[in-house]
């Protein structure tokens, strides 16, 4: 860290860039709280249906502070006794983060590219069948979006021109994110590191404190809720072994378990950007051309990477994992339509397009639980983040084929098969039964 790297100066815009007023980051908030409010209310869910979702409704009758999801499980119990509906305080709570997550991405991409084209990818974001799903339902994913994109917007503002409200404002944001949903905290943390580095030792060393403190805050009464330090790491090292080290490598096995994963993240992200990410690689291409580029590739790189190794090695879930890798995609989409210097109505022409495909796989998929084969599979796992979807509950929780040996058997799953250790996907999808013994 350097005096040099720490002027405080106007900024100087690159061009076709500009930042957007706090007068137009208000309004942006407004439409897409209306945007989000419109297309999610009507259909939401009524009722908890995935198993994630009858868990947080039996751990918010237990416990004011649960250890996992802190903040996300107390505001939800909080708004749902507003509403006295402990289900609908849920999806009210994820109406508003999936409007500031909009908010969060469309800032981001505004050091990126143009207005128009900035707006039109975020529409096309919140258009995504898994983000559109899951801002309708009892969940805390479309969180993960609104603290990477900010924390990835201060840090590309501030190559140059570092602001002093930055580093105070990132550790708001990420104690947060960590109190909300534990994984953002470690995955977004490098960013976070990035951003302090820019400033002078003082302002970062206060921001350190500031982001301990937050995180005490809440961490403190959990962990008196979980009954003492003791409890805490009782529970947790059971929880790291049933949820990390059963699904992880180590145990589903070096190669298969991986594959499992990266099949799961790219499908997830393919039901949330669609052809979109057709861009990717013109926007991997683009960042040597702009400037700053080798900068914004690290960024970029620093806001995958956590997750990425974890999600390979440890264990990729649910489809909203895949929102980690959302800011730095949509940053590299972006770049490929409307980089500075480029007429922003090519993006406008361009994502509004996107945003209707993915609004018509949502709106029309013809979701079948039952269909046998790949199709069905497919369904089990990503369809229930459609229209028809969200009010079907669907028989088992994953494909038999994307399961590992810790996945738990849902009520009227016995007789199904289930995922040997050492069963690969080429076994699974050709009905070979596993070779070998069963591990200790």
């Amino acid at each position: 860290m350097t005096e040099a790297n720490v002027e405080y100066k106007k900024p100087t815009d690159s061009p076709g860039v500009s930042d957007p007023s706090a007068r137009g980051v208000v309004a942006a908030l407004a439409l897409c709280l209306v945007f989000v409010a419109l297309t999610r209310l009507p259909l939401a869910r009524t009722t908890a249906t995935d198993f994630d979702e009858v868990g947080y409704l039996e751990t918010i009758q237990h416990h004011l502070m649960p250890m996992h999801h802190t903040l996300f499980l107390a505001l939800g119990r909080l708004i749902g006794a507003g509403v006295d509906d402990p289900y609908r305080g849920f999806v009210l709570l994820d109406v508003v983060v999936s409007a500031l997550a909009l908010v969060a991405v469309w800032w981001w991409l505004r050091a990126l590219t143009g207005p128009k084209t900035s707006a039109s990818a975020t529409l096309a974001l919140g258009c995504g069948p898994v983000f559109w799903g899951y801002g309708a339902m009892a969940a805390n994913y479309t969180a993960i979006p609104l603290v990477g994109s900010i924390l990835l917007g201060i840090a590309y503002r501030g190559r140059n021109t570092p602001k002093p409200w930055h580093p105070y404002v990132s550790a708001l944001i990420l104690a947060l994110g960590t109190g909300y949903r534990q994984d953002i905290g470690t995955f977004w943390l490098p960013i976070f590191l990035v951003i302090l580095w820019r400033h002078r030792w003082l302002a970062a060393l206060q921001a350190g404190l500031l982001f301990t403190a937050l995180n005490l805050a809440w961490l403190v009464p959990m962990l008196h809720d979980a009954g003492g330090w003791q409890a805490y790491r009782e529970a947790s090292a059971e929880f790291a072994h049933s949820a990390g080290y059963m699904n992880s490598v180590w145990h589903v096995g070096l190669i298969d378990g991986p594959l499992r994963y990266a099949v799961k993240g790219a499908m997830a992200l393919l039901w949330t950007l669609g052809p979109g990410l057709l861009l990717v690689p013109v926007g991997l291409v683009r960042l040597r051309r702009i400037d700053g580029g080798a900068f914004l590739a690290g960024l970029l790189a620093l806001s995958v990477l956590p997750s990425l190794g974890s999600h390979l090695l440890v264990h990729f879930g649910v489809p909203g994992y895949a929102f980690h890798y959302v800011p730095a995609l949509m940053g590299l989409m972006v770049l490929a339509i409307g980089p500075p210097g480029v007429p922003d109505r090519v993006g406008a022409a361009v994502f509004p397009g996107l945003a209707a495909i993915l609004a018509a796989v949502f709106l029309l998929y013809p979701t079948d639980y039952d269909h046998p084969g790949f199709r069905g599979s497919f369904d089990l796992a990503f369809a229930r983040h459609t229209r028809i979807g969200l009010r079907t509950p669907s028989p088992v929780r994953d494909p038999v084929f994307w399961r590992t040996v810790n996945s738990q058997e849902l009520p009227g799953e016995s007789g199904r098969r289930t995922v040997h250790p050492r069963q690969t996907l080429s076994d699974l999808l050709e009905g070979t039964p596993p070779t070998g013994n069963d591990p200790p």
